[in-house]
């Protein structure tokens, strides 16, 4: 998928910038440039920076605009902007910051290909020093690979708690629900994942959940262990049942 939506011009590094609307001003600049959208989608993804963080981990983050900015998106397209030096986000620093513009639920494929790639820290941190665009354009373009374990077959424990559903959150394991899942498990004395498209993602994990690619109408399977295991598998089933994004 992102072959077919990031040019080698959408590609810029050794950029600076003060702060982190700065750095969204210069990926929504390149969008705009390459076609992707208008000038106005740039504030929409200013909105959404305000209402969830897009950081992903691993100095990624990737700013997107809200559900009202469909209307300022001519076509799905990325663009990428690294920041040697990095960029305060929140309480991280982002090196590599990865504007996207979608038309429709195809993004959530994009997100799922860039968590695959992206899960990987050393890759992370080389594609935000390297002096070569070429080098992230073909990292980010290269062909996907299947290689991920399957999502079940180990024996359950005694402590385990196994839900299956099907995702009802319009929005499926979107940057913000994916988010949200995150934030709603930290409390949880358990270890939770979610197993869909047959793979396995910690559900602790932003960058490991947008990797399962996982959309509204996907069957999944929730499993949590641990001592407060159902507590934890109920709070992460009611997010993927939402009929919001949280």
């Amino acid at each position: 998928m992102t072959i077919e939506v990031l040019s080698e011009s959408a590609v810029v590094v050794g950029a600076t910038a003060a702060d982190r609307n700065k750095a969204i001003d210069i990926v929504g600049s390149l969008l705009v440039a390459e076609g992707c959208v208008t000038s106005a989608y740039i504030g929409q993804m200013q909105q959404r920076e305000e209402i969830v963080s897009t950081y992903l981990g691993n100095g990624i983050a990737l700013p997107h605009g809200t559900n009202e900015s469909k209307d300022f998106v001519k076509r799905t397209g990325l663009a990428v902007a690294q920041f040697p030096d990095g960029v305060e986000w929140g309480e991280e620093r982002a090196h590599l910051v990865i504007g996207l513009a979608a038309t429709s639920d195809e993004h959530i494929r994009v997100l799922a290909r860039l968590a695959t790639i992206l899960g990987d820290e050393a890759l992370c941190h080389r594609l935000g020093s390297t002096l070569d665009a070429g080098e992230i354009h073909r990292t980010l373009t290269a062909t996907a690979t299947d290689d991920a374990p399957p999502g079940n077959g180990h024996p359950a424990r005694s402590d385990e708690v196994a839900l299956a559903l099907t995702i009802t959150n319009p929005h499926g394991l979107h940057a913000r629900p994916a988010a949200n899942v995150v934030d709603r498990v930290r409390p949880f004395e358990a270890e939770v994942s979610i197993h869909a498209n047959g793979r396995k993602a910690n559900a602790r994990s932003i960058t490991a959940l947008l990797g399962l690619g996982a959309a509204v109408g996907d069957d999944v399977r929730i499993v949590a262990r641990g001592a407060d295991a159902e507590s934890a598998a109920d709070a992460v089933a009611a997010i993927l049942t939402s009929n919001t994004e949280g």
